[in-house]
């Protein structure tokens, strides 16, 4: 494709392009490289460069030829650029999960300063399974997952305006991830089942009460997780990502999307000093009923523990303290 002097004026799109506005800023040159396709390819062009500019992520002016070069790239034969159309045409299901009526805890916007830095945090990380039973603080818990899986912002994609923009990479942008939190011990919060809703940067009580052996009774063999402050379930809805993928490109991408999401709780809770633990070893049935999931649209993939550290040095010097006393005696 040659082009030449390049301004962008608004200008007629030819009738041939089925779905366009009667006028838009598109370059002269570029709309006459534009008539050498098919009405079909220059609808999905066409389509691009007003998607891109529609898009409110994006800030200041759109060069619509590097849009047309990009989609060429991306849509290479004639089967990709009927997906894309046909994609073009659909809504996204609903990405977002909330339960109407629970009990809303606002949590926490304003973040401790975290003096660590990245290289620190991931050299330092390491699986936990020896916590001291005391409450976490609200504070931690609202940062935890605030910035591991908060919303920093919303844009329009698949002709929807409220595609949030997470602290994480999904797949497609369709966020299949949900957690659940089972609360052991934090202070200002009752004991019992939450869903956290990142939308509204939210806990949503779905149930109160002492869950701590229901989760050993899930995660058999693991009756360490009882002295953890929260035990956090991870939880994809599928039904985000079939719809675009298929089933079984669909799975293993929601199997994706917890393990990048599994990581940030880990480093998030290493930067705050807090312990954390992943474990796969739950009964699926069991778990997928404490939290009220069908286990097939909606299944849990991964449970991540979340507590206090055992001072293990203060213990050590203890212990060594009670030997000498006992010796001496």
């Amino acid at each position: 494709m040659t082009i030449g002097e390049r301004k962008s004026v608004a200008v007629e799109i030819p009738d041939s392009l089925p779905h366009s506005e009667s006028t838009t800023a598109i370059e002269p040159a570029l709309l006459q490289e534009l008539k050498g396709f098919n009405s079909q390819e220059q609808l999905v062009l066409c389509e691009l460069i007003k998607r891109t500019k529609r898009d409110r992520s994006v800030n200041g002016p759109v060069d619509e030829l590097a849009v047309v070069v990009n989609g060429l790239r991306d849509f290479s034969t004639e089967d990709e650029w009927l997906f894309f159309l046909k994609l073009n045409e659909k809504i996204a299901p609903n990405l977002h999960k909330e339960f109407v009526g629970a009990k809303k805890i606002q949590l926490d916007t304003m973040f401790p300063t975290v003096a660590k830095s990245i290289s620190e945090v991931i050299n330092s990380r390491t699986s936990v399974r020896d916590f001291n039973g005391s409450a976490l603080s609200l504070e931690k818990l609202s940062t935890l997952l605030r910035q591991s899986c908060g919303v920093r912002g919303t844009m329009f994609s698949y002709n929807r305006r409220d595609v949030a923009l997470r602290n994480f990479p999904t797949a497609g942008g369709l966020q299949c991830t949900e957690l659940y939190l089972v609360v052991n011990g934090v202070s200002d919060l009752l004991q019992g089942l939450y869903h956290y809703n990142p939308m509204q940067n939210c806990l949503e009580l779905i149930e109160k009460g002492n869950f701590r052996w229901r989760v050993v009774n899930c995660c058999p063999n693991h009756e360490w997780l009882s002295e953890a402050s929260v035990v956090i379930f991870i939880a994809p809805d599928i039904s985000r990502l079939t719809w675009k993928y298929g089933t079984y490109r669909s799975y293993r991408l929601a199997h994706l999307e917890t393990g990048v999401a599994s990581q940030n709780l880990h480093l998030v809770a290493t930067a705050l000093g807090l312990g954390s633990c992943m474990v796969f070893g739950f009964d699926d049935e069991r778990t997928d009923s404490l939290l009220g999931l069908d286990g097939r649209r909606e299944f849990t993939t991964l449970v991540v523990a979340v507590g206090n550290k055992v001072d293990k040095g203060a213990l050590l010097r203890k212990t060594t303290s009670r030997n000498d006393s006992i010796s001496t005696d």
